[in-house]
């Protein structure tokens, strides 16, 4: 019998399950109900669930695409003025996935926001969503308070567009495959009474009472390249935007992401051995090989995923050859970074270059 190629996928935490059934709950859904009609056979409201124990993120899967069926909005129960039609966020992503840098993806989401509100009766003012103010930084402005959230209540305001920010963030560092580091974060609103919660959310000075809600951060990031294809947008769309809801101490704590600090960015020296990273985690061999399994990988597999990260990242730098390429990743022979790439891909690096330069060219192909 042939397997389903789409049975296995990455494992999510259980709490992100429990997430997706509060947000129904708080609009008014019973989620055990919820859960019994699903069939599932796990119980994330179950008092005594370990919520960081692993799941099959299909069930979480089912959980949201229900949740997000029964509310018919995909703005996450953020409370937006405008909600969201299912099916809005992968066009968004679609339309922005063969931009270059951040900038050019920033500038085009703002567009295809404009145009969606168009078609409501919410309006949209005008404004210019990047600003590079000439010393060094940038300003990347969202819609003002009024605008996004449904409640009137400034408390609500302020929540649901400091929860906004922080996803756009976070998908932000996705397009570009690593952290975005802000300055600043400006906020229309005026301080909370617990401004420490917004300070953990983001990392970084919070400024209050300001005349926009915006990004202020280094001039340069705006010119990180995109780092993905249309094929690992689909993985990331099929997943379900789990990756979004998580916060920065989440995505910090996890296995994978101790891991890849433990190697840092220098690939060209020879990789830790397994025993080297378990020691370098506390932990014995053993269990590190049956933590990576039940994360569903192995050492190997997160070595070339390692890899296959940093390649596409500096592919889109064309001022580095494709040999320097090939020795910043630790290649011994060019040859080899070739036929590496063309199984991570399906490409080899010059035809990934080639189709990151002109994606046009590559549409009509098709």
């Amino acid at each position: 019998m042939r397997s389903n190629p789409h049975a296995k996928r990455d494992p999510v935490p259980l709490k992100y399950a429990r997430s997706m059934l509060q947000v129904a709950e708080a609009q008014g859904y019973n989620g055990a109900e919820l859960l019994r009609s699903l069939q599932l056979p796990i119980d994330p409201l179950s008092p005594s669930a370990d919520l960081d124990s692993p799941i099959d993120a299909q069930y979480y899967s089912q959980i949201y695409r229900r949740v997000m069926w029964l509310l018919q909005d995909e703005s996450f129960g953020l409370g937006l003025r405008q909600r969201t039609p299912a099916g809005s966020f992968r066009m968004l992503s679609l339309f922005i996935i063969h931009c270059e840098t951040l900038e050019q993806a920033l500038r085009r989401a703002a567009e295809f926001i404009v145009f969606c509100r168009t078609l409501s009766d919410v309006p949209s003012a005008a404004r210019r969503p990047v600003e590079r103010l000439g010393d060094g930084t940038a300003f990347y402005r969202f819609p003002s308070d009024v605008e996004l959230a449904e409640s009137d209540d400034t408390i609500d305001q302020r929540y649901t567009m400091a929860h906004t920010m922080a996803i756009w963030r976070r998908f932000c560092q996705w397009l570009i495959g690593k952290p975005l580091e802000l300055i600043a974060v400006h906020m229309q609103a005026s301080a909370p009474d617990n401004p420490e919660y917004f300070e953990h959310l983001f990392n970084c000075e919070i400024h209050y009472g300001r005349e926009h809600n915006a990004f202020l951060l280094a001039e340069h990031c705006l010119d990180c390249p995109l780092i993905h294809t249309e094929e690992s947008l689909r993985k990331f769309l099929r997943d379900a935007p789990y990756h979004l809801l998580v916060s920065q101490d989440d995505d910090d704590s996890s296995l994978l992401s101790q891991m890849k600090r433990i190697v840092g960015n220098d690939l060209s020296h020879e990789f830790p051995s397994v025993v080297t990273m378990a020691e370098n985690l506390n932990m014995s061999v053993r269990t590190l090989r049956r933590r990576l399994k039940d994360l569903g990988t192995t050492y190997q597999q997160f070595k070339d995923e390692l890899r296959k990260e940093h390649a596409l990242r500096w592919l889109n730098q064309p001022e580095l050859k494709i040999n320097a390429v090939s020795a910043l990743l630790g290649f011994d022979e060019p040859s080899a970074f070739h036929r590496s790439f063309k199984k991570w891909t399906g490409m080899t690096p010059g035809e990934y270059r080639a189709s990151r330069q002109s994606p046009h060219s590559a549409e009509k192909s098709a």
